[in-house]
């Protein structure tokens, strides 16, 4: 039944469907528009009762994790990124591949193309882990988890010596004086290394999030929301690092960026630095010569025109550290000094949930550290009278000897 309802004569309808009835409004004013709504409206709910769908081909693996990402709309901006980077690389080798066809060797195929093209197994089984939950609105994943196997990860990060983070502080400041003192790489070092700060964590750090007064730091932008807005207090050398980083912007506003985006020698302080890659880079590949004392890159002989040393053999002990191994080292060392795992989860920002299971994954605790505690519950030295051990050797030795 089609009629017109309130001021505005507007067309509702109204039908009996499965014992109830459905009355709506057409919305229009035109007759024709609103028999023709009716009978869309009673098409749709008989379709739906009766599970009749219309069939569609099934889509490229491209189209696929494009609807796959816009389904999830209440990502985080880090945690899209994570996934759009990893769908980039399963475009790239799959894309053009319907999602029906996609099989396990397939799978296997680009795991291989992925470690030649030197990727780490943990990023490729991200990777995967992607590509799984893509085909699972499409019921293909059931059929093929079986015949998938992850790859091996390696022991995720490692922790600095003592005297690796007094070279890397080291390459970092020579890094620093000669690439310009607009580059944060010495600063950035010492506060990764004091605080255990991730790398957006402190990229994003404005000046409203220090009170150098107070030698204390807030986290603005984090990874999870633990890790935001949690307070740091700042030790002695993060301090005076920040304090004398400050000397350089005496102008800065609560809203600016720290470490302040830089293009050809000009700063800007409403943007946050993308990146210090290159200097990182050049840091962790200098090498020292042993006569001299000179930093510089690999190469045959020392460049002191007064030394000419042969360096071709001089490995650097830092050479590929990754600036996330700086909050290894700082949770390493937390771990061993015997810091509670509530205490170290407040100060890197884990969940409460997951304290014990990131203490496990970053505490590298140290061969010299495991020694030192052994030794506390080490007996007395074994006495040679009592060492049953020596005496069957002697009496063997005794035993070989010619009468």
């Amino acid at each position: 039944m089609i009629y017109k309802r309130g001021k505005n004569n507007t067309y509702w309808f109204r039908f009996r469907f499965a014992g109830r009835f459905v009355h709506e409004s057409a919305r229009t004013k035109s007759k024709t528009l609103a028999r023709d709504a009716e009978r869309q409206r009673r098409k749709e709910l008989e379709e739906k009762w009766n599970r009749i769908e219309k069939r569609e081909l099934p889509p490229t693996l491209t189209l696929a994790s494009k609807r796959w990402l816009e389904k999830r709309v209440a990502l985080s901006i880090g945690t899209r990124g994570t996934y759009e980077a990893a769908i980039k690389h399963v475009r790239r080798i799959l894309g053009t591949a319907l999602v029906c066809e996609i099989e396990a060797r397939d799978i296997a195929a680009y795991q291989k193309a992925r470690l030649t093209q030197g990727a780490a197994g943990a990023t490729i089984n991200k990777e995967i882990a992607c590509l799984s939950s893509i085909l699972g609105e499409y019921g293909i994943w059931g059929q093929l988890r079986r015949d998938v196997r992850g790859l091996d990860e390696n022991e995720p990060g490692r922790a600095l010596s003592l005297e690796e983070e007094k070279s890397l502080l080291e390459c970092a400041s020579h890094v620093g004086i000669h690439q310009g003192s607009w580059t944060p790489l010495y600063t950035v070092t010492v506060l990764a290394l004091n605080t255990g700060m991730r790398h957006k964590e402190i990229r994003t750090l404005k000046w409203s999030n220090l009170d150098l007064k107070n030698r204390v730091l807030t986290v603005g932008e984090s990874k999870t929301d633990a890790g935001r807005g949690r307070t740091v207090t700042l030790t002695q050398p993060a301090w005076a690092g920040l304090e004398m980083w400050s000397s350089r912007f005496p102008n800065r506003k609560p809203e600016h960026y720290v470490f302040p985006a830089c293009e050809n020698g000009c700063t800007d302080s409403d943007r946050p630095i993308a990146h210090w890659r290159t200097a990182w880079r050049r840091a962790t590949n200098l090498i020292q010569c042993p006569t001299c004392g000179e930093f510089q890159n690999l190469g045959l002989t020392c460049m002191n025109e007064e030394c000419h040393t042969d360096i071709r053999n001089i490995r650097s002990s830092i050479a590929g550290l990754r600036f996330h191994d700086l909050r290894h080292t700082a949770a390493t060392k937390l771990l061993e000094q015997g810091t509670s795992f509530p205490i170290v989860a407040l100060i890197l920002g884990w969940s409460a949930s997951t304290a014990v299971r990131m203490a496990k994954r970053y505490g590298h605790i140290r061969p010299e550290v495991q020694r030192h505690a052994l030794d506390a519950i080490a007996t007395v030295e074994i006495q040679q009278g009592v060492n049953q051990i020596v005496h069957q050797a002697e009496s063997a030795v005794q035993s070989d000897r010619p009468n």
